[in-house]
């Protein structure tokens, strides 16, 4: 079994010892404590690891999209319409038509349109969010109810997309799709726990013992998740060991800081705790929302949104900081990226252990790389994206400048830079298999069973190999690095005496599995201080 306890290096043990849910010994020493009651699990040729954690993801939502019409295993634009057309036949008694998870790529320029969906749900609003959760998709009927005409403004931080005529498209990005969702009948609270409970399952399927929730509050169409954490975890029933990262909500100004300060005295102990505030400073290159210090290719003088001014974002850092609160940053783009570092470095943070963090990291100017370094602020990327997948070639690519593409998720460079790194997937943005990651990670290509990724392109080509990592490293950003950045480093993400015994059994040590066979690896059992909470058949 591997430790992953050391840096650089790959530490394995024969045996491992679990009482009273933590780890007690390793090696001769766990082998010598074997008596007549205990339990002795075979790992039959498989591979103990350290439980991952999935530095960020939003899984309530990820739930829902299992629940709802989820078009996320799908990327064909007639499987789309029959899962819509079959799913809104199957519930003619919802008032409004949800789902999510669908890529633009397969749409005739890059976007869906209101006729489309106006085909398939022609009786009521509909609306479909899209796998990256930047844009939603939506029918007349959601337009008219919403009021959206060719006279509506857009709204800050939103973009209406709009035909030749300055008609709605259907298409509302950002905070535009804001005008849609807030109409929509809030999900109640049976079915938030059933999301919660959804998607707990299928993340420790996937080996997860543990996670940042990134967006804990009203944020991204849905009612604020702190107390369904909280009871969840009074409860019992919440067995991961959850970080929230509570929404910044960037028109409430300084003055929320103290509801937060609140809440995380709420949760100072337990399975679930508030120690992170999420704050977004744009949005994504693909819907050229991304802030960008060059401009989008084919739209000169577009740099993109930052969705918070320079003095604001320094100004929420600052205060963040000073309460102690790890601050989670959104930035995708190469100038929102040096924006969140500037705010870093005026909140003077290296005065305290903070575990601040930069989420995404499309694209990051060299010149900031060693900045990250210096400052301590930690890289928390999602390896899945960093593939030549059609997404990326077709819909990404064609707004980057040269210069632009060879600095594209730079984990190479930025764990070479000695920036810490933490792995996490954005599910439901993408898959929150951490072996997919893994294999993502190492490899530059496309996991052979992504049905997002099927072509020889995405599977054979490498996106810029140079900015690989090697297997440890990535085990290590999937589990101590991604438990640091959670703010669970005192307990998790490694295997020693005295810590959790939060534990994943594979069927194959990745170590040792050829690199283009990581995604084949299949977990068999995942264990939360020392309990089971998954098996597979």
């Amino acid at each position: 079994m591997r430790t992953l306890a050391t840096p650089g290096s790959e530490p394995s043990v024969e045996a491992l010892a679990v009482s009273g849910g933590r780890v007690v010994a390793l090696g001769d020493v766990a082998l010598d404590l074997v008596g007549p009651r205990t339990d002795v699990v075979d790992l039959e040729g498989g591979a103990l690891l350290p439980g991952f954690q999935d530095a960020h993801v939003h899984p309530v939502l990820g739930g829902l999209q299992q629940l709802r019409c989820d078009l996320s295993e799908l990327h064909d634009l007639d499987a789309y319409r029959a899962a819509v057309s079959g799913y809104a036949e199957r519930h003619p008694e919802l008032p409004w038509v949800e789902g999510s998870g669908w890529y633009g790529d397969v749409f005739p320029g890059g976007f869906p349109d209101r006729l489309e969906l106006d085909r398939l749900v022609p009786d009521r609003p509909a609306a479909l969010v899209s796998h990256d959760a930047h844009g939603v998709w939506v029918n007349s009927r959601a337009l008219e109810r919403a009021g959206i005409t060719a006279r509506t403004s857009d709204p800050d931080g939103g973009r209406i997309l709009r035909d030749s005529g300055g008609e709605p498209t259907g298409m509302l990005l950002e905070a535009a799709a804001d005008l849609v969702l807030r109409l929509r009948p809030a999900p109640d609270r049976s079915l938030l726990e059933a999301a919660l409970r959804q998607a707990q399952a299928y993340l420790h399927g996937l080996g997860i013992t543990g996670w940042q929730d990134a967006a804990v509050g009203d944020a991204l169409g849905l009612p604020d998740t702190f107390d369904l954490y909280r009871r969840a975890a009074d409860e019992g029933w919440l067995t991961a060991k959850v970080t929230g990262a509570l929404w910044w909500q960037r028109d409430a100004g300084l003055e929320q800081v103290e509801e937060m300060t609140r809440r995380r005295a709420l949760t100072a102990s337990g399975p679930f705790r508030a120690t992170a505030v999420k704050i977004m400073q744009d949005g994504v290159c693909e819907n050229l929302t991304a802030a960008v210090i060059e401009a989008y290719t084919g739209h000169p003088g577009n740099h993109g949104l930052s969705f918070l001014e320079p003095d604001e974002l320094c100004a929420a850092v600052g205060r963040l900081d000073a309460e102690r609160f790890d601050v989670h940053l959104h930035a995708v783009g190469d100038r929102a990226v040096r924006e969140c570092l500037d705010a870093v470095d005026a909140s003077g943070a290296s005065g305290w252990d903070h575990r601040h963090q930069l989420a995404h990291l499309d694209l990051v100017d060299p010149a900031d790389t060693g900045r990250m370094g210096r400052l301590g602020v930690i890289a928390n990327v999602q390896p899945l994206w960093a593939r030549c997948d059609p997404v990326l070639v077709e819909t990404k690519l064609p707004y980057l400048s040269a210069d632009q593409q060879r600095h594209h998720f730079a984990f190479g460079s930025l764990l070479r830079g000695g920036v810490p790194l933490a792995m996490g997937s954005d599910w439901p943005v993408s898959s929150p298999d951490p072996l997919w990651g893994l294999h993502t990670a190492v490899n530059r290509t496309a996991p052979a069973a992504d049905p997002h990724a099927r072509d020889q392109r995405s599977q054979q080509v490498p996106l810029l190999p140079g900015e690989a990592v090697g297997v440890v490293d990535a085990l290590r950003a999937y589990t101590v690095g991604a438990a640091r950045a959670n703010r669970r480093d005192d307990d998790t993400g490694t295997l020693e005496p005295g810590r959790a015994a939060d534990l994943v059994v594979l069927d194959r040590d990745p170590l040792v599995a050829p690199p283009d066979e990581l995604s084949a690896i299949r977990v068999r059992a995942t264990y939360v201080d020392g309990a089971l909470v998954h098996r597979s058949p």
